[in-house]
């Protein structure tokens, strides 16, 4: 790498952060060439060396021994002391500042003043005691370009010298303990110290300071401290994410801050800010008490000296690794473990380097039980040739899973994530079933994700063999409001003939859906054996309830957030872009086109029967505009004068002609229909329930609010919920367990099977495998723990990948059947 270019730190920094991928925050820091490798014991860092030097030698890279320091309790890192108590300056570098010089010039200011504000977390009222330089700077940027030293000058440059040379070593945090912020705000600027209290003492992690802007200077009092709170924490984030927070300030108006509801602007901004952190308590304190963070926002520190390049993120992923550390409870459970004991012993006691048991050759480092993988290529890469894996004892596997699935720096990966997490580092025997099984039963992953199997059950086939036996029943609206102020359209269809009945309405009541049943189309068409309708509020009322079951008419009710149950859906699909296409010049006025709209539906080929509704209905096809303009054939009717003869062979036509559509249409119904279902069930899993399983229940997307930003958080599914009771080959009545409420008719293409940890599974064994099995698929090959690639050949996704297929649509145009037959 060349010297001088200004983009080669950035390209050196990338380079090391792809040798060193895998490493970093887990044993590793780098800072373009500087490496620091931490461990909490001599053992692990023996073991994290060797890691290290394993990726840098993949690279290339070599390190030059002379500039190295290993297995050091305290070191030099980027201008600190990194110890095991603590942070504290460099002492080699506070002797530049000791021998400083007194300034001549501003830019001599300038200097001092950046070299110590580097230490400025160290120095208590840093801001306070600079602010004669600091005054000199602001004179600066006024034109005042001659350096007025003074007494005030003198002091400040000594007391910085002094001060920093006896700088005390700033604690680290413990994460297990929780933080407490002490804010203060004045009229200038905000200042805030984080400390920590435990056993009981007090520890300081950190003092923070800034000026306010011109803006900011207009906020009242409470707003101030508001913004103070708001700053510490992002500035503090590091540490305060995720931890219990106890804020202090002698502000005691701000004590609403954390529960205020109804406000908006810039508060509601900070407000919604600060829900993001674990605020447990917002208390007042008298200034008096609150010196620390008092003479820090008096004295702020400009914004054009703040130097952003804090070690705070070094010291939060070194404490968060070493809580994480479970090598010594690992070695514990390994001797306490009777298969593990007998092999260690073994190597204990023999004189052979391995324990070699046929294909599972085993190796003691350091008290430790790793096993010997041996492979030509691994799926990982980086790792070539032997390696070892550490052994992990039953008691420990759920802890490895958890942090290896569940924990954040996972973020709940899926099955082949977590098994190429675990598979490249431990071992223990049935690892890839245990995984399965842990990620199976992840209640957040069931919750929150969303389902990639395919959801839909197989289709339920329904024969209705004669006109009017079924109709079904749907309310399209509300629609833009017409002349004549209807707002809903009432969809009524036959399941045998495919005629339909449209009915523009101005309220949707339950009277209203009885009146047009009984007046429109009981009177016309007699009464039907089976009404399909969905949960509306209309078709569920007592009224309605009781005007079927007067009339001997069975209503049957389509399930929850299902609405394709109903064949009135598919109508409604064709009808609402007709309604779109011609009501769109004059959107107010689509309740006169709606009738013309019927009559097209009605005098059209339907899909599935192969003929027109119209003439399933009348035995003929109706005269139309397209007849009139293209003439249409006449046959020559026979002479006969009696009205009678007329009337009876009329009568005998019409009953050929119907009985031998009803016939045809039975026949080509069952067979689109089965063509449909086959084409349909592609995309289905065959899903066997039984009443008391335990389920999931998907939540429709209304409820969620997904357009929101509080609904792109929320879960998906609502569980666990219990199958009551079984009203359809895919619909049950469905109960939430956790309140005790009852979610009513349910289709199974809105359930997936729940499975709780360390239990079998709520529904049999081969629902479980269709899960595993559809995961396997996406990695066939992969199929041993190690997940070693078969015969030498990579997963490239470039050489797998083919363009699709274009898709054609299995629909087409047909002439009514009785015109193919003659």
């Amino acid at each position: 790498m060349p010297f001088g270019l200004t983009n080669a730190p950035a390209t050196f920094q990338r380079l090391m952060d792809i040798v060193l991928a895998g490493l970093k925050w887990q044993c590793c820091l780098v800072y373009i060439d500087d490496v620091v490798i931490f461990s909490p014991t001599f053992e692990q860092h023996i073991i994290d060396l060797e890691k290290v030097f394993q990726a840098l030698r993949s690279a290339n890279l070599t390190l030059k021994a002379s500039k190295c320091q290993f297995c050091r309790r305290e070191m030099r890192y980027l201008g600190h002391i990194i110890t095991q108590n603590g942070i504290k300056p460099d002492p080699d570098l506070i002797k530049s500042v000791t021998n400083f010089p007194q300034p001549k010039k501003i830019k001599d200011v300038q200097s001092f003043l950046g070299l110590t504000g580097y230490y400025r977390r160290f120095i208590k009222d840093y801001s306070k005691i600079a602010e004669p330089l600091q005054q000199q700077l602001r004179n600066s940027q006024k034109g005042n370009h001659h350096l007025n030293w003074s007494r005030e000058c003198t002091d400040a440059f000594e007391t910085l010298k002094e001060r920093l040379t006896n700088a005390p070593i700033m604690n680290t945090p413990n994460f297990e303990q929780p933080f407490i912020l002490e804010l203060d705000a004045c009229e200038y600027g905000v200042g805030a110290v984080l400390t920590q209290e435990y056993e009981e003492k007090k520890y300081v992690i950190a003092y923070a300071s800034r000026t306010l802007s011109t803006a900011e200077r207009k906020y009242g009092a409470t707003e101030r401290e508001a913004l103070a709170i708001v700053w510490a924490t992002k500035h503090f984030r590091p540490y305060l994410e995720g931890n219990k927070i106890y804020v202090r300030s002698d502000c005691k108006a701000l004590e609403w801050m954390r529960t205020a509801k109804d406000v908006t602007g810039r508060i509601a901004r900070w407000a919604m800010k600060l829900s993001a952190y674990q605020i447990e308590e917002i208390r007042y304190r008298p200034g008096k008490l609150n010196a620390n963070a008092d003479s820090l926002s008096r004295n702020p520190l400009p914004d054009d000296i703040i130097n952003r390049h804090e070690v705070s993120t070094i010291e939060t992923a070194v404490n968060l690794w070493q809580n994480t550390n479970i090598l010594k409870d690992i070695k514990e459970e390994q001797q306490a473990d009777p298969k593990l004991k007998q092999i260690i012993n073994f190597l204990e006691t023999k004189s052979a380097t391995y324990y070699n048991d046929k294909r599972n050759p085993h190796i003691l480092v350091n008290g430790l039980l790793y096993k010997i993988k041996n492979s030509k290529k691994h799926y990982n890469q980086r790792i070539i040739g032997e390696k070892h894996l550490l052994v992990i004892p039953k008691t420990m596997q759920n802890r490895l899973l958890e942090w290896a699935h569940d924990h954040p720096t996972a973020g709940h990966g899926g099955q082949q994530k977590t098994l190429f997490r675990l598979t490249t580092r431990v071992y223990w025997e049935s690892m890839r079933k245990d995984i399965f099984n842990y990620i199976s039963a992840c209640q957040a992953c069931q919750q929150f994700k969303y389902n990639n199997a395919p959801t839909a059950s197989p289709m339920q086939l329904h024969s209705v063999n004669e006109p009017w036996h079924t109709i079904g029943m749907d309310i399209m609206g509300p629609l833009p409001t017409t002349a004549r102020q209807k707002r809903f359209l009432l969809v009524i269809v036959d399941y045998f003939t495919r005629w339909i009945e449209l009915f523009p309405l101005n309220s949707i009541t339950s009277i209203d859906i009885t009146n047009i049943l009984t007046n429109e189309i009981f009177s016309r068409y007699g009464l039907p054996k089976h009404i399909v309708s969905d949960n509306g509020p209309q078709f569920i009322s007592n009224l309605f309830k009781n005007f079927c079951d007067a009339l001997g008419i069975k209503q049957n009710l389509t399930a929850n957030y299902h609405p394709q149950s109903n064949m009135t859906e598919r109508v409604n699909r064709t009808l609402k872009p007709l309604i779109a296409i011609y009501a769109q010049q004059q959107p107010n006025s689509w309740d006169k086109e709606i009738q013309k709209l019927a009559y097209a539906i009605r005098t059209a080929v339907n899909e599935t029967t192969g003929e027109t509704p119209a003439f399933m209905m009348f035995g003929r096809d109706l005269r139309g505009p397209l007849d009139l303009l293209v003439g249409e054939r006449t046959e020559e009717a026979r002479v006969t004068t009696n009205e009678h003869v007329q009337i009876q062979e009329y009568k005998r036509n019409l009953i050929n002609n119907l009985r031998y559509a009803y016939n045809i249409v039975k026949e080509h119904a069952e067979i689109e229909k089965l063509k449909q279902k086959a084409k349909y069930d592609r995309h289905t899993t065959d899903r066997r329930y039984t009443e008391g399983d335990l389920v999931w229940v998907a939540i429709p997307t209304g409820q969620i609010g997904e357009n929101s930003i509080g609904g792109k958080l929320q879960p998906h599914y609502q569980g666990p919920c219990r199958l009551i009771k079984q009203l359809t080959p895919n619909t049950f009545t469905v109960l939430r367990i956790n309140d005790n409420v009852q979610l009513g008719a349910t289709n199974t293409d809105r359930l997936k099977p729940y499975f709780e940890r360390n239990t079998t599974a709520t529904v049999n064994d081969k629902t479980i495998n269709e899960r595993q099995r559809t995961t396997k698929n996406k990695n066939e090959g992969l199929m041993d723990d190690d997940l070693n690639i078969q015969n030498g050949k990579e997963n490239n996704p470039s050489s797998s990948y083919a363009l699709p297929q274009r898709r054609m649509s299995n629909r087409h145009h047909r002439v009514p059947i009785r015109y193919i037959e003659n």
